[in-house]
């Protein structure tokens, strides 16, 4: 599960842990706890007598290979499935002189929003191509609103997984393929996730403020698991930790399905018009693709409704220039083109 924004997550921690290595001009021996190559290799030798825990808080020693896994990014469902195991945390934030377990975990992060943009990506991305079917239909309905994307889905679910029935060839066994409505399917392929990583990008600008504070939230509360009174002063001191990182995750994506749902698109939607339209005027277009396959004679009132159906993909290339000139000339939005 969350695949794509774990991955995210174990990479950015190991640039933290690479960056302040190298500012600290420390070793991966030193941030183990050893003085140098030589120093590890003759603990190694005596392994026996003290095993990976007594090591740690008998001596600071820690396991060198898992920090330079920490650092490259790398999980293995055995040894780190969440990365950094809670003790590490503590240990390299101290070692990399950072102020606390959040801040290795995940950077400055509220003095910019790139980090969030990605997470959310990331995230959206996890779902959308994951198997919970009525969480994909409600953040589908919410990217729907940016129009490239309502087009391209729409030409997917017809064209290359047949979510959507379509009319059929002569042979009543396949589908009408795509060059026949003079579409390309390896154009669709090339283009549809482009079209949905823009998407995802257009959602977070048009939401940016609210967006940027759940995530906030979210970093800030939901990897904290106790408060420790420092001796005799009082002074308080959080631990964090990565486990149980999908569940967490999954209350990140329930609170926004919830959001989608109270700010899905309205009727006015440019894009769930371009939408409606596709799917209404490509399955008459189909219609009349069949008919002449089998020959059979056009009526003037199939004419009428071929014509209709051009006038509606030429309507839908006006809304799309509508889009763009409020989106990106207006406000300012950036979307990428490969």
């Amino acid at each position: 599960m969350y695949e794509k924004t774990k991955q995210y997550i174990f990479s950015e921690i190991g640039k933290r842990v690479k960056k302040k290595k190298k500012e600290k001009k420390l070793t991966y021996y030193q941030l183990a706890g050893y003085k140098n190559k030589e120093d590890y290799k003759g603990s190694l030798k005596g392994q026996g007598e003290d095993n990976a825990v007594d090591k740690q808080f008998r001596y600071n020693k820690f396991d060198y290979s898992l920090i330079t896994n920490i650092a490259g990014g790398r999980a293995y469902p055995k040894k780190n499935p969440n990365l950094v195991p809670d003790v590490y945390i503590e240990h390299l934030s101290k070692k990399l002189g950072l102020s606390s377990g959040k801040e290795l975990l995940w950077g400055n992060f509220k003095n910019e929003n790139t980090f969030q943009e990605r997470l959310f990506e990331k995230l959206m991305l996890d779902v959308l191509w994951g198997e919970a079917e009525i969480i994909k239909e409600i953040f589908n309905k919410v990217l729907f609103d940016y129009i490239p994307y309502a087009e391209y889905h729409s030409y997917w679910q017809m064209f290359v997984v047949s979510e959507i029935d379509m009319p059929k060839m002569p042979d009543k066994i396949y589908k009408i393929p795509a060059y026949y409505y003079q579409l390309r399917e390896d154009e669709i392929f090339e283009q549809y996730e482009i079209k949905q990583r823009n998407a995802i990008k257009y959602i977070w600008y048009k939401f940016e403020s609210y967006l940027i504070n759940l995530i906030n939230n979210f970093l800030d509360h939901s990897f904290n698991i106790e408060i420790q009174n420092n001796g005799n002063n009082k002074e308080e001191k959080s631990l964090y930790t990565l486990k149980k990182l999908d569940k967490k995750l999954d209350k990140l994506v329930n609170e926004l399905k919830m959001f989608f749902i109270e700010n899905e698109p309205t009727e006015d939607s440019l894009g769930l018009r371009v939408r409606g339209i596709i799917l209404s005027d490509y399955k008459k277009m189909g219609m009349l693709i069949s008919k002449e396959m089998n020959r059979e004679e056009i009526e003037l009132n199939e004419l009428v409704i071929k014509h209709l159906v051009e006038a509606s993909l030429r309507y839908i290339i006006e809304l799309k220039r509508v889009q763009v000139i409020e989106s990106e000339v207006i406000k300012g939005y950036s979307f990428s083109t490969e």
